[in-house]
């Protein structure tokens, strides 16, 4: 005979139990879940945390590589050695930046590598520094230098001036001077007689007569003078004597006479005279007395 178990109070009881147990298993089926999801926050979270820190660290390193390079930039020097050593470290600098953009590198070991690099760096900041302050000092010291050769060589030329001046001064102090000259034509008569003349047909000579002035300043000695007969056209008159060029005014040019003088330093007369060698010209003539290479005087004189 079967049993009715809709009434039976055992089997709602045995229901109720098991009902009890699937909410009881289920609530901590979630609170598990609920754990475990909570701990793979965590876990998400702290990767996240070590990505941003790598990330930083990442950037940080590339920073600090990137501004020791334009530091480089900034750093220059004469010094042939110290360039090729700064050369060689930016060269490092630039291949461990490759290497840390990439990420195929350690972050702490470039880290490391990057503050020795730095230090180094500063290093090459300190001796360019000093050799810049060394090198100013020189500097200074050479335009000091400079100045005082500058001084020596103003005062020197200064007294290469007064030098010369003086020089000049006395090589003009020594030019001889006339104190009286006169010149003119002359003929000759069949006594032998001179006799001056202002017809050119006439004219068989010339005569210049000077009186040479006192100077204590010139060598006493002989002293060649040279007449020079300059004709209304500008040509010279010619000498007898072939070989008839001398030096005067610093040229070349030719003279007509000239005669040797006995010059004391005292005043002296002297004569120098030009015989003709052809009819001469009508109009002014001018003659010029030169010794040493420099005029002593001149006259003038005019054939009809």
């Amino acid at each position: 005979m079967e049993q009715n178990t809709e009434n039976d109070p055992g089997s709602k009881n045995r229901s109720s139990t098991g009902l009890l147990v699937l909410v009881v298993l289920l609530l901590l089926s979630n609170i598990v879940m609920f754990w475990l999801l909570m701990q793979r926050g965590k876990e998400v979270e702290q990767t996240q945390q070590q990505v941003a820190s790598v990330t930083s660290e990442k950037e940080n390193v590339t920073v600090m590589l990137e501004n020791m390079l334009a530091s480089y930039d900034t750093l220059k020097t004469d010094n042939e050695q110290l360039t090729v050593e700064m050369e060689a470290q930016r060269a490092q600098i630039e291949d461990l930046l490759v290497q840390v953009k990439r990420g195929n590198y350690s972050l702490a070991k470039a880290k490391k590598e990057a503050e020795t690099l730095r230090k180094i760096m500063k290093g090459y900041v300190v001796t360019i520094d000093s050799l810049n302050q060394a090198n100013a000092a020189l500097t200074a010291q050479n335009v000091g230098l400079t100045q005082e050769l500058g001084e020596v060589k103003g005062q020197k030329e200064a007294l290469t001036s007064e030098k010369e001046a003086l020089e000049g001064k006395i090589a003009k102090g020594a030019v001889l001077h006339t104190t009286t000259i006169n010149a003119g034509a002359l003929f000759m008569r069949n006594n032998g007689k001179q006799v001056e003349t202002d017809r050119a047909k006439k004219a068989e000579m010339v005569k210049c007569c000077f009186t040479l002035g006192q100077n204590s300043v010139t060598d006493a000695g002989n002293k060649t003078l040279y007449m020079r007969v300059i004709s209304p056209d500008g040509s010279v008159l010619p000498a007898g004597d072939t070989n008839n060029r001398f030096k005067f005014n610093g040229v070349e040019g030719e003279y007509s006479a000239k005669r040797e003088v006995n010059y004391q330093n005292q005043a002296v007369d002297a004569c120098i005279f030009w015989n003709g060698t052809g009819e001469m010209r009508t109009g002014q003539y001018i003659v010029e007395i030169y010794e040493s290479g420099a005029k002593v005087s001149e006259a003038k004189f005019t054939l009809k």
